[in-house]
């Protein structure tokens, strides 16, 4: 009974954001700042400016000095000139990134990670690292010490693994369904062997959860984990080739982004209110939104069904507005939430995002028109030519600065 109840939650949830999302305007929205060319050039000398301080980090007599000193007074400097002077964010949202708490748990998940599982690149656990972020930002809102706890690391763990798993183009379907039903089976208690590594390093990190919450005391966690893992069992109906009408890819893809958000606040809190859940996974629908735009090209190439994905040139653009728009509107909801500073942390959450849907329609160029490309480049703080060259040479240049931190903190851990 409970599980169905939870289902039938879920889909209420679905239902209410597909309604926002149908009232969202396609216009092209309204942003806080427009740049012009001398902006834009002035930022990029910036960029070039920082990323020199941060090669000469990475020399052998850096190091050596780093060794003997404190890394941290080393990076974060120029990390805050690297936001501030280049993505213009305010002191009051430099207050909150740049916080010893936030600081302080991003060095205690990257040790955690190498000794839980030292087979993960630095990209794994980058990948991980995102999702502590937005947990330490909900410990934030909900007044609760932002710190690594057992159910926020395993939690951020499970991502490189499952995903990675699911979305390996060389394990055939029927492989990653037997997988998944393997893995739903150890989520609802059952005391099943794992069959190979990362089966065994994922039922390790349900261990975690059962350690913190109590399957008795908190049946809500284990209800939004199994909320999760069916909506990851269902994306995997987004790799065929046609038969989803695109109801079902938009119920699909707001089931697979809310959920995960909607357990990242179970697993932070055991308890949440009726309205606490519904803007979670509003919260969540907007960053998976978001994943979809960044990643048009890539699951357009795969087949992969997204709602952007199969959309004509002349959409894409009203698409992205209508993501902005309704992200605007599902934060709103995250009002609920009332730590003392939620405003800031909501108005931080909400630049932050704009600022990745601004830069993905950069980075991808190729699917958008001109026209529009040109409208959106006018509110980037970069030229779209030099968000794209320096994509060339790294993933990502959030991945980068992460990468020489901790790389400078113990550099042979990354010699991958």
């Amino acid at each position: 009974m409970l599980k169905q109840q939870a289902m039938q939650t879920v889909d209420s949830y679905i239902n209410h954001f597909i309604n926002i999302w149908e009232k969202s305007p396609t216009s092209f929205p309204v942003f806080n700042r427009a740049y012009s060319e001398s902006d834009q050039l002035e930022r990029e000398n910036n960029f070039e400016q920082i990323q020199l301080k941060m090669k000469s980090l990475q020399s052998r007599s850096a190091i050596k000095k780093l060794k003997t000193s404190n890394p941290e007074s080393k990076f974060f400097p120029v990390f805050r000139s690297f936001l501030q002077s280049i993505f213009d964010f305010e002191e009051a949202h430099l207050e909150i990134i740049l916080s010893e708490q936030f600081r302080g748990v991003s060095k205690d998940f990257f040790y955690q990670s190498r000794e839980f599982g030292p087979e993960l690149s630095p990209e794994n656990i980058y990948q991980g690292l995102r999702n502590v972020w937005i947990m330490n930002g909900l410990q934030l809102m909900m007044n609760l010490p932002v710190e690594i706890t057992p159910s926020v690391f395993a939690y951020s763990m499970i991502y490189p693994y499952s995903d990675n798993l699911l979305d390996n183009p060389n394990i055939t379907g029927k492989e990653k369904s037997e997988f998944s039903e393997r893995f739903n089976r150890r989520l609802h208690g059952e005391n099943i062997s794992p069959i190979n590594h990362t089966e065994t390093q994922l039922f390790q990190l349900v261990g975690m959860f059962e350690e913190q919450y109590k399957r008795i005391d908190f049946p809500e966690v284990y209800e939004s984990l199994y909320a999760i893992q069916k909506g990851q069992t269902d994306s995997l109906k987004l790799l065929k080739t046609g038969g989803l009408a695109e109801s079902e890819i938009q119920r699909v893809c707001f089931e697979k982004g809310g959920a995960s958000v909607l357990a990242d606040g179970y697993l932070v809190a055991g308890k949440l209110t009726k309205h606490e859940q519904q803007a979670l996974f509003g919260y969540g629908i907007y960053l998976q939104m978001i994943d979809d735009i960044q990643d048009m090209k890539e699951d357009a190439d795969a087949n992969t069904k997204t709602m952007c994905s199969s959309l004509k040139q002349n959409n894409l653009g009203e698409f992205v507005n209508r993501t902005i728009h309704f992200g605007r509107a599902a934060l709103k909801e995250m009002k609920c939430f009332e730590a003392p500073n939620v405003d800031v942390f909501l108005n931080l959450m909400n630049r932050s995002i704009e600022t990745m849907a601004i830069e993905s329609v950069g980075l991808n160029n190729s699917v958008f028109l001109k026209e529009y490309l040109a409208e959106m480049e006018r509110y980037s703080p970069l030229h779209f030519d030099f968000l794209r060259q320096k994509k060339s040479h790294s993933k990502s240049h959030r991945f980068a600065l992460f990468q020489k931190y901790f790389g400078q903190a113990k550099p042979e851990l990354f010699k991958v």
